[in-house]
């Protein structure tokens, strides 16, 4: 029970479905799913362990917030992680995993947008084949989830196209093109203007 209530709470999170900073009534959650407190408090200690969430002593449990400098250092680190990988394992990227995604994010909704974006960028990182670098840039990548669902409909039509221009870039084995194209789509995310960081703060 435990497992379930801790992917219910993240699919909430991660769909903003709860928003940044809310507190997390562990009462309530367990009420509506018709549980006692203990599965509820043991999977938001492991929403806690991947800092999806906040424990506050005697508080209570919070959905994580973000800070204008915290925002500032996903990003630079996304840049990193990305840039790195696809300059450098270029050639190894899953050319036939590409073209899927390439059709599915020409038609897809803005939530299912949200996930096929989230596989390109993990598709790039993995083609270096290291299992630690892509268990860590899974980890960060969580919170950007959590960050772009705040983004507006407008820039999410616009980060399609760029997407779909990369995609054109790494099928065409056009390396400098598609490094062009990922570092102005990185460049010009900016999460922190379009949602309202008082609001996510506790």
């Amino acid at each position: 029970m435990t497992e379930q209530i801790y992917n219910l709470l993240k699919q909430k999170i991660l769909n903003k479905d709860l928003k940044l900073g809310e507190k997390l009534n562990t009462r309530q959650i367990a009420e509506e799913n018709e549980i006692s407190l203990m599965p509820v408090r043991d999977a938001l200690r492991q929403l806690s362990n991947e800092e999806l969430v906040e424990n506050k002593p005697r508080v209570g449990f919070f959905v994580k917030s973000f800070s204008e400098p915290e925002i500032n250092d996903i990003l630079e680190v996304r840049k990193m992680y990305e840039l790195y990988c696809l300059k450098n394992y270029f050639s190894q990227i899953d050319r036939e995993k590409i073209a899927e995604l390439k059709e599915k994010i020409s038609r897809s909704n803005n939530r299912l947008f949200t996930d096929y974006d989230n596989q390109l960028h993990q598709t790039i990182v993995d083609a270096a084949g290291n299992s630690y670098l892509s268990e860590r840039y899974a980890e960060l990548i969580n919170y950007y989830k959590m960050l772009f669902n705040y983004l507006k409909d407008k820039r999410s039509e616009i980060s399609r196209q760029e997407h779909l221009k990369l995609i054109d870039a790494i099928l065409a084995n056009n390396c400098q093109i598609a490094a062009k194209t990922l570092f102005k789509h990185l460049n010009t995310v900016d999460i922190k203007e379009n949602i309202d960081l008082d609001s996510s703060s506790t």
